[in-house]
């Protein structure tokens, strides 16, 4: 009986090799462990086996039902694999074509004029950092020398997250979109060693009435440096460099005193209009840009007030800093001779196009 079982164990994985689909499989399976299965026809004459035959041919037994159980499994397995082997080959795509393509695209006047803006000032040593748009009334007011109840909060016209959210939270706490990219000049100076020199250009959210050079939805691009005996003299020097590179040797800067709860002193900054080269007119009619001024407010800048320098752990009395912020939407504007910001926003590919 032994000798049947080998050759029964032969047949049977010589019967699984010619196997080549999920129904013979099955079928196989069917004649060697089915109701009517090989190996039961043989097992019909254990009974005529002494005690110590029945058990060595019924160890015997099972363990081939087992091998056969398990070699059915992996068969099926492999017959799967190969299935979907040939539906991969039969489907596959050449990636590697080349295809030609019309109306790839390019970069958004906004995007090229932040990564020019980079380029600037990684070449002066400033570093670029990032934070998120969704911030805490912290880091977005209080700690900029702007708590809750500063009349300063009014000019920052503000989209607060729910009231289903913030009720619950404290003052301080509150979320908010942020209206300035200086909270992440918050968070670099609460968790960085000294000196500090970076940008950070990011989008920015405020509730304003929209004209040529608002809109509620722009890019901001803030600096900061603190060391010692940082000066105005050097805050001066940079955005003088940063703009001339920008927009050309010609471009002039004009600094009027200005008021910041988070700097002193401050300097509101104008360049001339690029627009209508600072003549406050094009082709006969006021600039819209400028509001025929020849100069246009690209950005705020001052010094570090010493209440921020310590409410962000720094001595004030040894370090000080300056720090500016200035819209890249505008920046674009002016490079790009486009009359108003907002139509960056209007998905007007004929403008897009041109740059």
């Amino acid at each position: 009986m032994k000798e049947q079982l080998d050759i029964l164990g032969a047949d049977f994985m010589a019967a699984l090799a010619e196997v080549k689909s999920a129904e013979a499989l099955k079928e196989l399976e069917s004649e060697y462990l089915g109701k009517k299965w090989k190996l039961k026809a043989i097992l019909a004459g254990v009974k005529d086996l002494s005690i110590e035959d029945k058990k060595t041919i019924g160890v015997a037994a099972n363990t081939m039902k087992n091998d056969f159980l398990s070699a059915l499994a992996n068969k099926a397995v492999e017959i799967e694999e190969a299935y979907f082997a040939q539906i991969e080959e039969k489907e596959a795509l050449d990636v590697s074509l080349q295809y030609p393509s019309k109306n790839l695209g390019h970069k958004h006047p906004i995007s090229h004029t932040t990564e020019l803006l980079e380029d600037i000032f990684i070449s002066l040593g400033f570093k670029i950092e990032d934070g998120p748009q969704v911030e805490d009334e912290l880091h977005n007011f209080d700690k900029l020398n702007i708590p809750h109840n500063h009349p300063a909060r009014d000019v920052w016209d503000t989209f607060w997250v729910s009231d289903d959210i913030n009720d619950s939270k404290d003052i301080g706490e509150r979320l908010l979109l942020r209206t300035h990219t200086s909270p992440v000049q918050i968070r670099t100076m609460m968790s960085q060693e000294l000196p500090i020199k970076i940008v950070v250009p990011g989008r920015v959210f405020r509730y304003e009435q929209e004209d040529a050079r608002h809109t509620c939805n722009f890019y901001q691009l803030e600096g900061l440096v603190v060391g010692e005996w940082v000066t105005f003299g050097d805050l001066k020097w940079t955005l003088d460099t940063v703009m001339k590179q920008l927009l050309g040797e010609k471009t002039e800067l004009r600094f009027r005193p200005s008021i910041f709860p988070f700097t002193e002193p401050s300097a509101e900054v104008d360049v001339s209009c690029q627009i209508c080269s600072g003549t406050g007119k094009v082709k006969g009619k006021n600039c819209s840009m400028c509001s025929a001024t020849g100069w246009v407010e690209l950005l705020g800048s001052g010094m570090v007030h010493p209440t921020v320098l310590e409410g962000c752990w720094i001595d004030s009395k040894k370090y000080s800093g300056f720090a500016f912020g200035m819209g890249i939407d505008r920046i674009a504007a002016q490079r790009f001779g486009v009359s108003s910001s907002r139509m960056f926003y209007q998905n007007k590919l004929k403008l897009n196009e041109q740059f």
